[in-house]
């Protein structure tokens, strides 16, 4: 059996035999990443957007997974694929004499042609609404997401923001149950669609171990939304990121769980005995570690 890839492994491959050179800096882009849903990670946009500088998108057509599936397709790379004479040589044009079933664009083409596509989708718009830098949020990127980004973007920034699980899940929860025509949302569609605690916890554990590993690498702020929603911490996203932060960003609440209407009467408002298990047994260990032992909130 095959070990399993990974993005950077591809990456590393791929630069190495093709000696690409990185990428010109493309203004800055700021990344938000966060440990699956109702982890902060709107509450991070907004204060990352407070300087007027920034055009932040959030979680741009999230079902389409498009960086998702664009930094995938770089993990085939290795020290035998693809066969050297399958690149085209610039000075040696196919031609019908020759045999081109297999004919590549060179591999920095493909490379600039991933750039070419978040110019065009996140850079350009931005930048015709007047601002002069722009990002993203997602709940669905890992840290190796962020290396790949780093490769199209050579002067990116990241911030990578966790929160407790446990309180993470029961405002996912909530959300679902007291919403009407609710649906569960899909961590990659249309095969995982997250609507128990033991999914949601290995997208956590997941998502949030992968920030620690890759955050030191990657000059990130790596975060706590404990830390954010107090206050704190700000001062190392502004560093991470460049842009100026407006803390009374803090004292407005937009959209969180309780401003939503719906029927909270007959709503579960804790963690029942199977959920709790269910986030322990797959998020203990390094819940702990980051000083979660369980849920500290009844609905937020």
């Amino acid at each position: 059996m095959t070990a399993e890839r990974s993005i950077p492994q591809g990456l590393n491959a791929l630069y190495r035999r093709f000696d690409i050179e990185p990428l010109p800096p493309g203004d800055a882009p700021v990344f938000l990443l966060a440990s699956a849903w109702r982890s902060g990670s709107t509450l991070m946009q907004r204060l990352l957007i407070s300087g007027d500088e920034l055009l932040m998108w959030g979680e741009p057509y999230d079902q389409s997974a498009l960086i998702r599936g664009l930094a995938k397709s770089v993990i085939p790379f290795d020290d035998k694929w693809p066969p050297e004479n399958y690149i085209i040589d610039p000075s040696d044009p196919p031609t019908a004499d020759k045999w081109i079933a297999n004919a590549y664009p060179a591999p920095p083409d493909l490379m600039a042609a991933h750039r070419a596509f978040f110019d065009r989708l996140f850079g350009k718009p931005a930048q015709n609404l007047g601002f002069s830098r722009w990002g993203l949020k997602g709940v669905r990127l890992s840290g190796e997401h962020a290396v790949y980004l780093k490769r199209i973007y050579p002067d990116a920034r990241f911030v990578f923001l966790y929160r407790n699980p446990y309180d993470a899940f029961l405002s996912y929860r909530l959300l679902h149950d007291i919403r009407s025509h609710s649906y569960w949302w899909w961590h990659l569609w249309p095969d995982d669609q997250v609507n128990t605690a033991t999914r949601f916890g290995e997208i956590w554990h997941d998502l949030t171990a992968s920030f620690l590993e890759w955050g030191p690498q990657l000059e990130a702020a790596v975060v706590a939304y404990e830390d954010i929603a107090h206050g704190r911490d700000l001062d190392r996203v502004e560093q991470a990121t460049g842009l100026t932060i407006s803390p009374h960003v803090l004292k407005k609440n937009v959209g969180g769980t309780g401003d939503q209407k719906g029927n909270w009467e007959e709503a579960q408002t804790t963690l029942d005995s199977a959920e709790l298990s269910a986030l322990t047994r797959t998020v203990g260990v390094l819940a702990r570690r980051l000083g979660y032992v369980g849920p500290t909130t009844d609905k937020s």
